[in-house]
């Protein structure tokens, strides 16, 4: 028997059985037994995707940049394949072109949209042969699986030798995401090989878009970048800056604006490393508790972005989003309508009600994402509950070390009750202890069942409840919301 096919028959067996016995949304299980059998499996059936594959990678942002591409591209009336069920590994990608290939192997799909995770990426560069890949952030995140910020920039730059033909669709405002355009340069900085990049501007996209600059770099691969521009965002914390000096030379960066973490505005004063121009950026940034708005320059063009999410660092996803908009000739006027309506993620800023109360879920996983995240809360200066679920299963990273640079004093700011649950319910204790939160408002119960039974009591009429879970923790709180009607399965959508 043909093993391309047999892989996908035992593939689709696999899928269905595990939704019917409740195993998971069979977004795993059926590319791990496909690539079992016949390992080319991804390689055959992205083939079939005759508009090509964007690759879509980084620390915080993905799932969401991924989403935000898709809706675009679909609303320009484009058909799209994406692994949006949540798994991101090699075998993730696998079962979503499974799922959308009849027995045969024929895909209806022209386009894909894969959201990797960043140390998967080289091995996903040896199946396919992407268009363009996007990166949003590098950030430190699970130190058990990654290490460091620039072991994690080692393995992208891995990625991109593998990648001779793909557009880059860079973060201009993270130091380490604008520098993976340089690996052939960083190897010689010691011998003052550096050089500013060579600018290039290209034709018109199409007659219905405004052009944009093109960088073209030593290795002569395009490089798109976007970024903000906006002198009014600062800082609000010191904490979590995960890299203070220049890559190619050592010398420390200076940050004339620094928006969070170690994104902003920055140059080396000595190799003259710097912030790249951007084609695509944000201006006139306006941040409030349910939405976030911007001018958006594209090219020579303006357009307004009203985004129904809060956070900076969801207009950093937005930007990636028009960016890849541009890069596949989409009108402008469709790509804003697309983000203007856009719709949260799984388990990423879901508001729904329970029991007459508002609540919302944040995932959280690492430093700079849990900061934005309650930065972003804190905004909202009405009485509020929280609920803090931390698990340190493989999934969510073994490594809880990041608490400690996390903002928790902002807890203080109009919480009226913090409930704290998880695995690792304890350690969130004590961290809350040490950022002087009074012990009166703090509630313990490690079963996360009952803390979210809990939470929701303890949440007054008017108030919100904001969930912040790592991620196996949130798939357990979406699953029980799901079984009581709250919430619908993200695998049946």
């Amino acid at each position: 028997m043909n093993k391309k096919f047999l892989a996908i028959f035992a593939a689709k067996q696999a899928g269905f059985w595990s939704r019917i016995m409740g195993r998971g949304g069979g977004a795993a299980l059926p590319g791990l037994i496909a690539m079992k059998i016949y390992p080319e499996i991804v390689t055959d059936l992205t083939k079939e995707l005759g508009k090509g594959v964007v690759l879509v990678t980084g620390t915080n942002g993905k799932t969401t940049t991924s989403k935000m591409i898709v809706e675009i591209l679909k609303a320009n009336g484009e058909n799209v394949l994406s692994n949006s069920g949540g798994s991101n590994l090699t075998r993730g990608i696998a079962s979503a072109l499974i799922e959308r290939s009849n027995i045969f192997g024929k895909i209806k799909e022209e386009i894909g949209i894969y959201e990797v995770d960043e140390a998967t990426l080289p091995k996903i560069t040896q199946f396919v042969d992407p268009k363009a890949i996007a990166i949003t952030n590098i950030f430190r995140d699970q130190l058990d699986r990654y290490g460091e910020v620039d072991k994690t920039a080692d393995i992208l730059r891995q990625a991109l030798k593998s990648s001779p033909n793909a557009t880059l669709i860079l973060n201009a405002d993270d130091p380490i995401v604008s520098s993976l355009a340089l690996y052939p340069v960083i190897p010689d900085a010691a011998e003052g090989s550096f050089k500013s990049h060579e600018e290039k501007e290209i034709p018109p996209l199409s007659t219905n878009i405004e052009p944009v600059e093109m960088t073209k770099t030593k290795n002569q691969k395009n490089v798109i970048y976007f970024g903000i521009n906006d002198e009014k965002l600062k800082a609000k914390s010191d904490l979590a800056i995960d890299i203070k000096d220049c890559l190619i030379c050592g010398t420390e960066l200076v940050y004339p604006h620094r928006y969070y973490g170690h994104i902003g505005e920055y140059v080396c004063e000595n190799c003259g490393f710097k912030k790249p121009k951007t084609s695509i950026t944000a201006k006139n940034v306006q941040l409030s508790p349910i939405r976030t708005s911007a001018n958006i320059k594209i090219g020579r063009e303006n357009a307004n972005l009203v985004l129904p999410m809060i956070g900076l660092y969801n207009l950093y996803n937005a930007l990636a989003a028009v960016t890849a908009g541009n890069f596949f000739k989409i009108k402008n006027t469709v790509t804003f309508k697309a983000l203007n309506n856009q719709k949260p993620a799984f388990g990423r800023m879901e508001t729904f009600a329970v029991n007459g109360r508002k609540a919302v879920i944040h995932l959280v996983k690492n430093p700079i994402g849990f900061n934005q995240v309650l930065e972003a809360i804190t905004e909202d200066r009405k009485s509020k509950t929280a609920l803090i679920a931390l698990n340190d299963n493989f999934a969510d990273g073994t490594d809880i070390s990041w608490i400690w640079d996390s903002e928790f004093e902002l807890f203080k700011n109009d919480f009226r009750k913090i409930m704290v649950s998880g695995i690792r319910s304890k350690d969130l204790r004590l961290r809350l202890k040490y950022a002087d939160v009074t012990s009166k408002i703090i509630i313990e119960e490690e079963d996360l069942d009952t803390a979210l039974d809990q939470a929701v009591k303890n949440t007054n009429q008017g108030e919100t409840l904001y969930i912040l879970p790592t991620y196996t923790a949130m798939l357990q709180i979406r699953k029980k919301l799901v079984k009581q009607g709250i919430l619908k399965d993200y695998w049946s959508n």
